[in-house]
């Protein structure tokens, strides 16, 4: 088999730049180097792209041209990962039995931190940019998300686009079932996470779901302490990721 670890950067713009400009960043060094000791773990390439894709677009979408360009396919699963990630655990996620894709829901999202945030994002009308109304536009006046299947009780299936493993059989899938990324652009003007969310509602996906300590985000950390097998240091928690890669979170070896 052959696998790759993808990740992308782009320069952050407008009230973002501070995150980042043409320079890699410190903290996306830091979740470069982890993901890269990660990648040599599982025996996988590794692969720090720059360059753009939809020209015309977000260029947040980027995140999914491995995904569109054919180019990938040389790779039997690709895990792809935001830099702002550290990576603390061993265990090889290229040994799970996978269909077409497996991500993370994003365990308590309806009603912790950013439950508000989302209500906003997918409550609201298709003319201010709902992206459930914008759903049963694509899908039918009776789609909705599907339920999580690993955390049933959670209102419905939202899972977090920072770490996505693909097969090939699924990228080649959704090349065949995704619907217009430009007019999912034109109707919302949010970025890949809504629109991965929305195209693997499709029944036609099989979509595995990996426990939420796959991807650990601050407002489910236990005390306020990253504990997940990988950490999603989501807005400014970025900033402390270049100290705590040298702490048992990260898999990348400084000796």
């Amino acid at each position: 088999m052959k696998n790759l670890v993808f990740q992308y950067y782009i320069p952050y713009e407008m009230n973002d730049a501070d995150m980042g400009g043409v320079e890699l960043p410190e903290w996306a060094k830091a979740g470069s180097r982890s993901a890269q000791a990660y990648a040599d773990i599982c025996n996988a390439e590794y692969v720090l792209d720059h360059e753009r894709y939809f020209d015309h677009i977000d260029p947040r979408l980027d995140s999914t041209k491995f995904i569109f360009d054919e180019k990938w396919d040389e790779y039997d699963n690709i895990l792809s990962i935001d830099l702002d990630m550290l990576i603390a655990t061993r265990e090889n996620i290229f040994d799970h039995d996978i269909g077409d894709v497996a991500m993370v829901h994003e365990l308590g999202v309806h009603t912790g931190g950013p439950s508000g945030w989302l209500r906003r994002v997918m409550e609201v009308p298709l003319y201010q940019r709902g992206v459930i109304a914008y759903g049963k536009h694509l899908f039918g006046k009776d789609w909705m998300f599907p339920k999580s299947s690993l955390y049933p009780n959670e209102r419905f299936r939202y899972m977090n686009g920072g770490l996505q493993l693909w097969s090939r059989e699924g990228r080649q899938k959704a090349r065949e079932h995704f619907t217009s990324i430009d007019n999912y652009v034109l109707h919302t003007r949010y970025t890949e996470q809504m629109y991965i969310n929305l195209q693997l509602s499709q029944p036609v996906f099989n979509v595995t779901e990996l426990d939420t300590s796959w991807n650990r985000m601050p407002y489910q950390w236990k005390g306020g302490q990253p504990d997940g097998k990988i950490n999603h240091f989501l807005a400014r928690t970025k900033f402390n990721m270049p100290k705590l890669e040298k702490t048992e979170l990260s898999v990348w070896d400084n000796s």
